[in-house]
């Protein structure tokens, strides 16, 4: 695929809550059973995804929803311990926990979560099972948690995404671009942001056709 030739224009974008956010068949279940905490068997909850796949865009809409503290997993290993227990006293979401380096530090998080009866909420690229920092205290205590995939998305999801990935810049999407793409990039979330930012950057002030966006991807197929 062609790099863009310009920079595109974007705009700064609020996260969404889950009023905001496309729920469709394909991502309905996890949305439910993320937010019917109450239902939860543990205090906490394991939510994975590949990259692109909505992970964070759900925490935050959680976090949102609870009045939860959203930390990424980098940011949460360069607190103290005294902050460590005292965010616990919320509600939390950690983001990316993949990305953490031992497991001291969720363990932390885990014991003050359910020392002050909270609910913490984790997010990552892998399963448990795979993160590197893993231990057998750490192993036994996320076992208990419930773990679940984003699955891959419908088409009705694809074009919610499709959609607000043009909304963050000033290239409007027609109805019949919106067609073509959904079948180019077929039920792929890794290509949406991708494909938005080539055709804003290198679109300039033409407005986008279909014949246009072959141009810019190269698509000889049509």
């Amino acid at each position: 695929m062609p790099p863009s030739r310009q920079i595109p224009l974007t705009f700064p974008e609020a996260p969404l809550n889950f009023a905001d956010m496309a729920i469709t068949s394909a991502n309905r279940a996890i949305c439910a059973a993320v937010r019917n905490v109450d239902r939860w068997p543990y205090h906490a909850f394991c939510l994975i995804g590949p990259k692109g796949s909505g992970v964070t865009t759900l925490a935050r809409a959680w976090a949102d929803e609870r009045e939860a503290t959203f930390f990424d997993a980098v940011n949460v290993t360069e607190l103290e311990l005294a902050e460590l227990e005292t965010i616990t006293e919320n509600d939390l979401v950690i983001d990316d926990v993949d990305n953490l380096k031992t497991a001291e530090t969720l363990l932390l998080l885990l014991s003050g979560v359910k020392r002050h009866q909270k609910s913490i909420l984790l997010t990552a690229h892998t399963a448990p099972a795979n993160w590197t920092f893993q231990s057998p205290d750490l192993n036994s205590r996320l076992q208990a948690a419930p773990l679940a995939q984003l699955p891959a998305p419908d088409e009705e999801l694809m074009r919610a995404r499709l959609r607000r990935a043009f909304s963050r810049s000033v290239l409007k999407l027609p109805k019949t671009v919106e067609d073509y793409l959904v079948t180019r990039v077929g039920l792929d979330y890794s290509q949406i942001e991708n494909v938005a930012e080539i055709l804003a950057g290198a679109s300039g002030d033409r407005p986008l056709t279909i014949p246009l966006a072959r141009e810019i991807l190269g698509d000889e197929t049509g």
